[in-house]
């Protein structure tokens, strides 16, 4: 990169476009222009911003060169270490630097931030109280000399005074510390934990901030004025003098993954980082995502247990109850022990599992869910259509009769449930209830008045979506209920299994975190699926071994990598037709290339219409990335749709 001002007369600028190559601009006479700046460009009669990779004077031929229209920042905002990380990701998850670099740092109007020179307020912290357990796990870390971990640990098992003592002794030793949580509600409560320990010291860095403050929180951080920062996925792109530990919390957490392009992993991004910079990184859960334990199994990253309680609490007792479905939303027994928790002055967390609710089949008599013969995935109903797999296109007649029991008490289930706040105001009539979801949580403040309330104990029953269940720690609640389970476990994905059993053993371990136990309430129409057995043992270790091994039958991930292309448009014709040529193309090349990859579809997304457009997938599995990466490339050099947006996805971690 070159140093100085105007060391040529052209730059080598990034727009934020789905081409990935740089484009050539002029610096007017008496610009200052310095690689690392933002500017902005006329790209395609619009005014666009503009990343500045490197100026020179090589005059560009066979075209007429455009002038940069204006400077944004006096000083650079990035450098060669995140130009090469921008490249990574362009050339990982088949997109653009300059789409990388757009998604990456802070937009919107910059200024520029000095230090007030004042000293930093930076209080002094009394010593981090670790248990054996926990000072074990923490002094192994540091002496492994293994860059990766994983700390595998029990709900309320204290991984957060882990990370906080190593990210002390890290700013002991002059680097910089990214702590990453996978909500903006719950960064809001680690931030005021962390900030008694770290003052100014630390900052907040997520997409809730306005622009100016993310990009004061950016230079902060990358001067080094700030040592520490706690935000959501985009602060895994935060540069630092010398960074030297990253902490990935709940890294389980679907929301790690970026969903518009580049549909990046802040897990592997994270990786990535720690190898080329030489920082720890640190991951954490109670219910590590299949491929992070595989991970951790096979060697590549480190494994740390803790197995007990921190502060001496005890684990709650999980209990499943079997509900008829509609009109027993509410059962017996979570009634009893919510009404028993309030008159005793405590909270309820219930959980409300809305993701998705394109209906399933089952039976009402044993709760069998329908699956496709060929995927082992739940089918889902189609109104004049019937049952569709949403992975390889089988259809189907809805069955008079369960295959399993012959019961012919078919139902279909999976729409409707958001009813079910008024139920629970009607079920509990005078009590104090709390609604946590996306539309709640985007309104100002909304993280701060919940917590504020449930530590003063002003609410009686919160209820949630899955945000409910990642990382609170109210020590009110001693009752946690779950709905209806059933909704998650039958969505048509490989992963759902995975994600309802962490969901619900995280929800369980917001439960019985302060003096006195916890009970959880699992509400399903099926009570004998074996999930269940897992979940009342609180047995993450057995469930785990039972899904990878039906992962390593099927051959999906950790044994495969998986690629999914999603094609929408306005015309559903239209969509199918580009769709099925696509198909054909691979097949094409899937032929003459012989690589070792196996298509899926295409078939209708099980979304089938967004926003009015209608949806269409094509899902690759490989065992090497490279010939994923390398078909892709060769179908998308060759991709033209005015009417049809073809949308990339490496990894995916939602195939709905």
């Amino acid at each position: 990169m070159a140093d100085g001002i105007n060391s040529g007369l052209y730059a080598e600028i990034a727009v934020n476009t789905p081409v990935n190559r740089t484009f050539t601009y002029g610096i007017p006479r008496g610009m200052c222009i310095k690689p690392g700046v933002r500017v902005t460009v006329n790209f395609n009669g619009r005014v666009m911003t503009g990343y500045v990779i490197s100026t020179h004077d090589r005059e560009p031929e066979g075209f007429e060169v455009k002038d940069i229209v204006s400077i944004i920042d006096e000083d650079p905002v990035f450098d060669h270490r995140l130009i090469e990380l921008a490249s990574y990701i362009s050339d990982s998850y088949i997109s653009s630097i300059g789409e990388t670099l757009s998604k990456a740092l802070p937009s919107g109007v910059s200024r520029k931030v000095r230090s007030s020179g004042r000293p930093l307020k930076v209080p002094m912290p009394g010593p981090i109280s670790l248990t054996a357990e926990q000072e074990k796990v923490f002094s192994d870390i540091n002496s492994s000399g293994v860059s990766a971990h994983l700390i595998f640990g029990i709900t309320g098992s204290g991984k957060t005074e882990i990370y906080i003592k190593a990210a002390l002794d890290t700013i002991a030793q002059g680097r910089s510390v990214i702590y990453l949580v996978p909500e903006i509600t719950l960064s809001s409560q680690i931030f005021d934990r962390l900030q008694r320990v770290f003052g100014d010291e630390l900052v907040l860095y997520h997409s809730g901030l306005t622009p100016n403050r993310r990009f004061e929180s950016w230079m902060k951080f990358q001067s080094g004025e700030a040592k520490i920062a706690v935000g959501t996925r985009s602060s895994v792109f935060l540069q630092a003098p010398d960074l030297g530990l990253m902490i990935i919390d709940e890294e389980q957490d679907s929301s790690y993954k970026e969903q518009s392009s580049p549909r990046y992993n802040a897990k592997r991004v994270a990786y990535y980082r720690s190898v080329k910079e030489k920082a720890t990184l640190v991951l954490g859960s109670a219910t590590p995502s299949i491929e992070t334990m595989h991970s951790a199994e096979s060697g590549k990253i480190k494994l740390h247990k803790l197995e007990e309680r921190y502060g001496g609490a005890s684990v709650p007792e999980i209990e499943v109850v079997k509900v008829k479905g509609r009109g027993d939303e509410i059962s017996p027994r979570l009634k009893l022990f919510t009404n028993r928790a309030v008159k005793k002055g405590n909270q309820a967390v219930y959980l409300l599992n809305r993701r998705g609710f394109a209906p399933f089949v089952l039976c009402e008599e044993c709760g069998t869910a329908v699956e496709c013969p060929h995927c082992s995935i739940g089918m889902n109903y189609h109104r004049n259509r019937g049952l569709l797999c949403h992975y390889c296109g089988y259809m189907s007649d809805v069955p008079e009769t369960c295959g399993k029991c012959g019961s012919g008490a078919i139902v279909k289930l999976g729409s409707g449930t958001q009813k079910i706040e008024d139920i629970i105001q009607g079920e509990f009539p005078g009590y104090r209830i709390f609604r946590l979801d996306q539309d709640t949580a985007r309104k100002k403040d909304t993280a701060a008045e919940l917590i504020e309330k449930m530590e003063k104990r002003e609410i009686d029953i919160l209820l949630g979506t899955q945000m409910v269940s990642k990382g609170f720690d109210f020590h009110g609640v001693t009752v946690a209920g779950i709905i209806m389970a059933d909704i998650g476990l039958n969505m048509p994905d490989f992963r759902s299994t995975e994600r309802v059993f962490s969901l619900l053993l995280q929800l369980a371990g917001r439960s019985g975190r302060g003096e006195e136990n916890g009970k959880v309430i699992i509400q399903t129409l099926n009570e004998t699926n074996p999930i269940y057995d897992y979940l009342k043992k609180q047995d993450y270790t057995g469930f785990y071994r039972s899904e990878l091994d039906i992962r390593r039958m099927l051959d999906y991930p950790p044994f495969s990598r998986l690629a999914r292309i999603v094609f929408r448009g306005r015309n559903e014709e239209e969509v199918s037709k580009t769709a099925d040529r696509v198909g054909e193309e691979i097949e094409r090349l899937l032929f003459s290339e012989k690589p070792e990859v196996m298509k899926l579809g295409p078939a209708q997304a099980p979304f089938v219409k967004i926003g009015g457009n209608y949806r269409y997938h094509i899902i690759l599995k490989g065992r090497r990335l490279s010939e994923l990466q390398k078909l892709l490339n060769e179908i998308m050099a060759n991709y033209r749709s005015k009417s049809v947006y073809a949308e990339i996805d490496i990894d995916p971690v939602d195939m709905l």
